[in-house]
């Protein structure tokens, strides 16, 4: 056994040896130094309140514990979320992985006019073929594992979040960023979806987190660049983040430029090239889609061939929708900070996307992070001390005003007895030293400072200032735990009070440090402050009103909005196993369902297609627009008059269920599956889907 005490004297040595790197630096600088050097992740900011962000905060105690945490979550996410979202979903990643893989799988006009990259979908296609290959490739796996393996990028980006939000601010700020994002129903709903915007937004959180910001001892230049163009080769509009960011940097070094440059160059051929022999390998020719991408949608603005919206959508719908009820804390944490660089990157975003017609809740998607570094902000400016003036302190005030105006008046009385000694109370008036009254202009709080005079103090002016004296020096010993914080550019000691202090890199330099308290450094993060009130339940109604309104929407959309598209795909594969050969047509909006990658058999699917005009033909209508105008008449020209074969299976939606009953049921069609699908029914989309199978 060891003796007694090992553990503690080690921590005090530990302790010792951070600190001896600068014996000679005061007390305060050698406590900043204690508490910057700290490994562990502070304490979580709700830890004194109930059971549950008790065990949350050992959950985040450290990095490792953190990740895992994330990780865990994400997965959990990843199980929830059973419904549709949008078409993208599958056919820009899974359904085109299905193909590479397995030879066959729907590949829309997209990939046909080569502007999809092949690189994201890749990736779920090396995944497929590892199934393949130890003959795994069940239907099941084959929808979860891309989901579970988007639930690990989604964790990645939460955590550097985190980290960025430390080095912007500090951990406090970040655990209550984090926080922030975890509850926010649209995180919850995009995060582990396929799509390449869900990639995206992780890929800019991680390249924001490595960013060579001011003052900071960044990481390689060559990983941030990298991240970067994996963006801009994933999603080409990625482009439109970077552009100021990528200036910025560039004129913040002048002096190195063309070191600089070269990095950004030497990088940006390597992806840009290794993403062209990807595409060329699998077009079949040299294609340059991130070209062809932005030629289409940006320049020749064929995206607004599926809808436009007016230029303020994006401000007035679109941002609000997704942020939800984080929009409070998020314009108080905006108004609070100092440090406004990713809301002016959040603002060019949404300006620069509000000039294309054609708009989407999940193209702002990468910007949800930057909103939940401010709503930590905001939250975690709640938990600092009020510096309220008490009425003890008003006394302090008062008394001091009035031995000041005393002062003053023995100053004016030359005959009075106490006009010498008086005097030393006042300001700046006796050449041998200074008594002061001041008030912290940052704290709020009144103190009192002398300095020492060479000549003797004699009579009832002397006492007073010694009482004076031992009180104000009392005073300063009681209010200098936990009323303020150093910072590393200068003197100055700030009130926690204060507008949240962010570290500003260009001002503050990268060993800028948070609120601290000399008796538990430890316990930076604490809601709870000894000295002063705090605002810290206000905080946590926040937080419960936050978590309260999300996760019902959270819930409904992930487990029941949208659903019945998803759920009919399982019939259509049960049925599969029943008939000898299953033909099945989609009489619905154009890729309303997934489609061979969430069945996994190589059976006829078709469906009506939805087309740009790409021949610029006068007055087009693409098939789903001509079946809509005249269902029967369409069936009567693409089935009855070429005497096609009818197919086994009809999947619509229950509107025009009741349109075509009587028609097909004519031909031999009964009701043979319905699945719910929604309670907002819109357009030509319904609250349920239907089935109808051929009788033999």
């Amino acid at each position: 056994m060891g003796k007694p005490g090992n553990g503690i004297s080690t921590l005090r040595k530990r302790r010792k040896t951070r600190g001896d790197h600068d014996s000679s630096a005061p007390p305060v600088k050698r406590i900043v130094s204690t508490i910057v050097e700290e490994e562990e992740i502070s304490e979580l900011p709700l830890a004194d309140g109930p059971r549950t962000f008790s065990m949350l905060q050992r959950a985040i105690s450290s990095k490792k514990t953190l990740f895992t945490g994330l990780l865990l979550f994400r997965i959990f996410n990843a199980t929830l979320v059973q419904t549709y979202f949008v078409p993208d979903e599958y056919y820009q990643s899974v359904e085109v992985a299905h193909n590479m893989v397995f030879g066959y799988g729907l590949l829309t006009w997209e990939w046909k006019e080569g502007l999809r990259g092949y690189t994201y979908p890749l990736i779920f296609a090396a995944l497929y073929k590892v199934l393949a290959l130890f003959h795994l490739d069940h239907r099941s796996l084959l929808i979860k594992l891309p989901r579970l393996l988007q639930a690990v990028f989604a964790a990645i980006g939460d955590y550097h979040l985190f980290k960025l939000s430390n080095h912007l601010c500090d951990k406090a700020t970040a655990q209550w960023a984090l926080l922030s994002q975890l509850l926010s129903w649209f995180t919850f709903y995009c995060c582990t979806r396929t799509l390449t915007n869900s990639a995206e937004a992780v890929l800019t959180t991680v390249a924001l987190s490595h960013y060579p910001w001011p003052g900071r001892i960044s990481p390689p230049l060559w990983k941030f660049v990298s991240l970067v163009v994996a963006a801009v080769i994933i999603r080409p509009t990625a482009a439109i983040m970077w552009v100021p960011m990528v200036a910025w940097h560039l004129w913040r070094k002048q002096q190195s430029l063309v070191d600089v440059l070269k990095t950004y160059i030497l990088v940006g051929v390597c992806g840009l090239g290794l993403s062209l022999l990807i595409d060329g390998n699998f077009y079949g020719k040299w294609t340059m889609v991130q070209y062809n991408f932005l030629q289409f949608n940006v320049i020749n603005n064929m995206g607004s061939f599926y809808g436009s919206h007016p230029f303020h959508w994006y401000f007035t719908q679109g941002f609000p929708a997704i942020i939800g009820p984080h929009i409070v804390p998020f314009v108080i944490g905006v108004w609070k900070a100092r440090d406004k660089r990713l809301f002016y990157l959040l603002l060019w975003t949404l300006i620069i996307y509000s000039f294309l017609s054609h708009k989407e809740f999940r193209f702002i998607y990468p910007v949800l992070p930057l909103a939940m570094h401010y709503c930590g902000i905001c939250l975690h400016q709640l938990c600092l001390p009020v510096v309220l003036k008490s009425r003890k302190e008003k006394k302090k005030k008062v008394k001091a005003q009035a031995n000041k105006e005393a002062a003053e008046k023995a100053k004016m009385d030359p005959n009075s007895f106490l006009a010498k000694d008086v005097s030393d109370l006042s300001i700046g008036e006796n050449e041998g030293g200074t008594a002061a009254v001041m008030e912290d202009t940052s704290t709020g709080y009144s103190s009192t400072g002398y300095s020492s005079r060479d000549d003797s103090d004699i009579g009832m002016g002397s006492k007073l200032r010694k009482e004076e004296e031992e009180r104000a020096e009392k005073s300063n010993k009681e209010e200098s735990v936990g009323k303020t914080r150093p910072e590393t550019s200068g003197d100055e000691v700030k009130s926690l009070d204060d507008k949240h202090i962010c570290k500003d890199s260009e001002k503050n330099g990268a060993n800028s440090v948070e609120p601290y308290s000399e008796e538990e450094p430890a316990k930076l993060g604490s809601c709870t402050h000894k000295k002063g009130p705090t605002r810290a339940y206000i905080a946590k109604a926040i937080t419960l009103f936050l978590l309260v309104f999300n996760l019902p929407i959270a819930l409904y959309t992930g487990l029941i909005h949208q659903k019945g598209t998803v759920d009919v795909m399982k019939f259509v594969y049960d049925s599969s196993r029943k008939v000898d050969h299953l033909d099945a047509l989609f009489l619905m909006p154009c890729h309303s369902t997934p489609f061979y990658s969430y069945i996994h058999v190589n059976v006829t699917l078709n469906f009506l297609t939805c087309e740009p005009n790409l021949q610029n033909i006068p007055n087009y209508l693409d098939e789903a627009d001509i079946f809509y105008q005249n269902p029967k008449e369409w069936w009567k020209t693409e089935y009855l008059d070429k005497n096609s074969s009818l197919p086994t299976h009809v999947v619509m939606f229950s509107e025009l269920h009741q349109k075509l009953d009587v028609f097909l049921t004519r031909q031999h069609y009964r009701d043979c599956g319905r699945f719910f699908h929604t309670h907002f029914p819109e357009g030509r989309v319904s609250s349920h889907v239907n089935v109808k199978c051929r009788k033999y």
